[in-house]
């Protein structure tokens, strides 16, 4: 007759490595193509970048709010449950399993078999169906993991928070030592008001806010957070601004070493990066990358199961 309550094993460095590793996924390494060609420009582009990494925040510090609150696990559900009533929640909820939730987890799973398969193929595209193939090998590995073990859930996620800290680190400090060198060519008239098209400027914030989904989640594992009170704020305000930095430094490194057009005629960004970058480890990166997809998959089954 005792009570099931879910225990509370969520430390800080765990609500964080949440965090990072919720946002910090394929959208990086596949948006920048996307916030360019519907900016404009470099200029207005990393302007988005920045936008986008502010209304994030904005909405993470409202869920930290919530968070401190309302005491239930469940993220966007149990909000909508407590302030609207059943019904919306129950339509969200629906809307999340059968909509929502799958296309982002296809597109996630999707990016992590490319990367993986990429130095397999390279410098041919991988064949489709292997694609698919290990995307689903992939995503229910994450699925028996978690069903598992949330204890060895929480730490895989830590782990790969840092490999995704290490790829992104990979991709800033080369472009970060040729800016420093002086070749700042490709960032002329980076405010090009004549490439600017307003009525695209909202796909590129589409783009934008799909690399910085994630910032929520904290959310979804509220009765779980150790300190919560404490822990919960200071994880989010932490972890989005260490992701804003690490975005516009990355997009910076990005124009620096491929140039507009590059950018735009890039399939895989990053891959196109480290071609031109650094041949030496054109293996690595893309590893790097499916691992970084790999976390947000753990990061979203770990928490959306708290919204039953």
């Amino acid at each position: 007759k005792e009570a099931v309550f879910l225990r509370k094993k969520i430390t800080l460095l765990r609500a964080f490595s949440l965090l990072i590793g919720s946002m910090v996924g394929s959208g990086i390494f596949i948006s920048p193509k996307g916030v360019l060609k519907n900016s404009g420009s470099v200029g207005f582009s990393l302007v988005v970048w920045f936008a986008c990494g502010l209304l994030s925040m904005f909405g993470a510090l409202c869920y930290a709010e919530l968070g401190t609150r309302i005491t239930k696990s469940g993220g966007h559900y149990i909000y909508i449950l407590e302030t609207l009533g059943p019904l919306p929640s129950f339509l969200f909820l629906w809307a999340e399993f059968f909509a929502i939730r799958p296309a982002n987890s296809a597109v996630v799973s999707l990016a992590f078999g490319r990367y993986m398969l990429e130095p397999f193929f390279a410098p041919c595209a991988a064949p489709v169906p292997a694609v698919k193939l290990v995307s689903l090998l992939g995503y229910y590995m994450v699925l028996t993991l978690n069903s598992w073990s949330v204890t060895w859930s929480a730490r895989l996620q830590t782990a790969l928070s840092i490999v995704k800290l290490l790829a992104l680190a990979l991709i800033i400090v080369p472009g970060m030592m040729l800016l420093a060198q002086g070749h700042t060519e490709n960032f002329q008239d980076a405010f090009d008001r004549q490439s600017l098209v307003l009525d695209k400027l909202p796909l590129a914030f589409y783009a934008g806010m799909f690399a910085y989904s994630g910032w929520f989640q904290a959310s979804f594992v509220r009765e779980e957070l150790v300190r919560p009170e404490r822990n919960l704020p200071l994880a989010v305000i932490v972890s989005v601004i260490t992701v804003i930095v690490g975005y516009m430094l990355t997009n910076v490194s990005y124009y620096t070493v491929l140039g507009t057009q590059d950018v735009l005629a890039s399939p895989a960004v990053a891959v196109s990066f480290v071609q031109r970058a650094f041949k030496s480890l054109i293996s690595v990166v893309p590893v790097l990358v499916a691992l970084s997809c790999f976390g947000t998959m753990n990061g979203g089954i770990f928490t959306f199961s708290r919204s039953l």
